[in-house]
């Protein structure tokens, strides 16, 4: 009995331990949406073979990409600079360090860097196996 009232007080006392531990990990929740930034809706989603491809782009000082469009859903974060995005009917949205910006899906625009510093990029890119990340005009 002796045995196991010490076993016992032993896995409380690990239970106690573990169940203890605070963790220094924190989460934030960048973006949560249904919608591409000019509020059109995703349709469900029917992939049949999905890819995901990740990059990391970096736009210089006064740089313009060439106006272009995603045929596929894709997300921007940006780690540095400042970002404007206009379409080719001219609706435009400024984006800054830390902010996140989900891409129109099937229409032309372009981003150009309107800050002092390079822009930097990470791009979540989603869509069939052989898609093409961008198209352009």
């Amino acid at each position: 009995m002796k045995k196991i009232m010490k076993s016992l007080t032993i896995l409380f006392v690990i239970f106690l331990c573990v169940t203890s531990v605070s963790y220094a990990a924190q989460k934030e929740v960048l973006l949560k949406t249904n919608s591409t930034w000019d509020n059109v809706e995703y349709n469900k989603l029917k992939i049949k073979k999905p890819e995901v491809t990740v990059l990391k782009i970096i736009i210089n000082v006064g740089e313009e990409l060439p106006m272009h469009k995603h045929d596929l859903v894709n997300i921007a974060y940006v780690k540095k600079g400042t970002l404007t995005v206009i379409t080719d009917d001219n609706k435009e949205i400024t984006l800054h360090e830390g902010e996140v910006l989900p891409e129109l899906i099937g229409k032309y625009h372009y981003g150009k860097n309107t800050g002092n510093d390079p822009v930097e990029l990470i791009v979540f890119y989603l869509g069939q196996k052989g898609t093409p990340l961008s198209v352009n005009k």
